[in-house]
């Protein structure tokens, strides 16, 4: 039996690796270190994510085999007590998997966010340490390149970097931890997870969708505004600034669950592997693929946005978080992707085919009233 400890069960990516997993190897058993929150428990929180998930992979009948073979133990790993009673219980741990993270891309001015994600690293190492395993697995992520322009190496951590936000300052800080740990590692660096490619579906939303979410509303308030249906054609003049990119790198759920989940059973060599794929999205696809879904006109992405409206200063400063992502020049170098997979899975790209998926799928369920009938 294989046991491991796990973080990050219940979010996009833990959850459908934790599945693929337990699905490739029938000795594993998982410990998920998860924290309650105000409405579930941590037991319910794994159990309700896991059928999710199943049900999402087309799998529903694999739900109670995964649950039977995973031990929720409450846990807040950026406080964690090394000496509690249910760590003191674990053992014959062979592997540490740390998913879970703090992902706000705004402004962190209490810290909260770097804290999360620094110091729940430093103290899954000390329990890595603590219970001798023989191999740690770390999910990151593709920005701890912050603003850098040009090649990005899986390998390296670009010294002197300027970030985006405090979440990409605390996942590069936290890599440095793993990679000074003197453990046998693996890291993984997702880029903008998005839909599946052949359906455009995604168990969790976030990131691009909360441009897509706040797009949605500003439509259904025009068109209420003009009294129209939310479904009817209609001009918008909007700007969206942001610079020209066509290094938009959105990585498909099923893409990332398999390369990672394949990747884990390699014998740990401290090796960084971007999970990116090599077919970028272009800027002008995704304006495209969001203006064609919401049959909107007038919304435009800019660079330079002269005399901006009140609406457009508000839409700005709301997405402003986000559209750095939209506009950085970096190509992710993905050499060790290739090398330990044989390039398995990456006959994909991030078009305009894919996009039109991705979006429409979004507004069918978030927004159905939205799309023409």
């Amino acid at each position: 039996m294989k046991r491991i400890v796990m973080t990050g069960i219940t979010g996009l990516v833990g959850s459908a690796v934790a599945v693929s997993l337990l699905k490739k190897d029938k000795d594993i058993n998982i410990v998920a270190l998860v924290r309650g929150s105000a409405n579930k428990n941590a037991f319910d929180r794994v159990k309700d994510t896991i059928i999710e998930q199943c049900t999402f992979d087309e799998t529903p009948d694999f739900a109670n085999e995964a649950f039977s073979r995973i031990k929720v133990f409450k846990s807040d790993i950026s406080s964690l007590p090394l000496s509690s009673p249910a760590i003191e219980s674990l053992n014959d741990i062979s592997t540490i998997f740390h998913c879970a993270a703090s992902v706000n891309l705004g402004k962190d001015p209490y810290g909260t966010t770097y804290i999360d994600n620094y110091q729940g690293t430093k103290n899954m190492l000390a329990l890595a340490k603590k219970l001798g395993v023989k191999s740690y697995h770390q999910v990151s992520t593709a920005y701890v390149a912050g603003k850098a322009e040009g090649t990005v190496y899986e390998d390296e951590l670009i010294p002197n970097i300027e970030f985006n936000n405090s979440y990409e300052k605390s996942k590069y800080n936290a890599e440095k931890l793993v990679r000074n740990s003197g453990l046998a590692f693996t890291i993984y660096r997702p880029s903008i997870v998005v839909g599946r490619i052949r359906d455009g579906k995604i168990r969790k939303p976030l990131a691009f969708y909360k441009i897509l979410e706040f797009l949605g509303i500003v439509k259904k308030q025009q068109c209420s505004k003009h009294n129209i249906l939310p479904s009817q054609e209609l001009v918008i003049n909007l700007r969206l600034q942001t610079k020209f990119s066509d290094k938009i790198y959105f990585v498909p759920i099923d893409y990332t669950q398999e390369t990672i989940s394949n990747l884990f059973f390699l014998p740990p060599s401290n090796k960084t592997y971007h999970i990116t794929g090599k077919g970028p999205a272009c800027l002008t696809d995704i304006e495209g693929a969001v203006c064609s879904a919401l049959r909107v006109k007038g919304l435009k992405l800019t660079q330079i946005l002269d005399a901006p409206t009140i609406k457009e200063k508000m839409v700005n400063r709301f997405l402003g978080d986000l559209l750095p992502y939209f506009s950085t020049d970096i190509t992710f170098d993905i050499k060790n992707v290739i090398a330990d997979t044989n390039s398995k899975n990456l006959d994909w790209k991030i078009d305009r085919t894919v996009l039109d998926k991705i979006v429409l799928e979004y507004y069918r369920n978030a927004h159905p009233e939205i799309l023409k009938e």
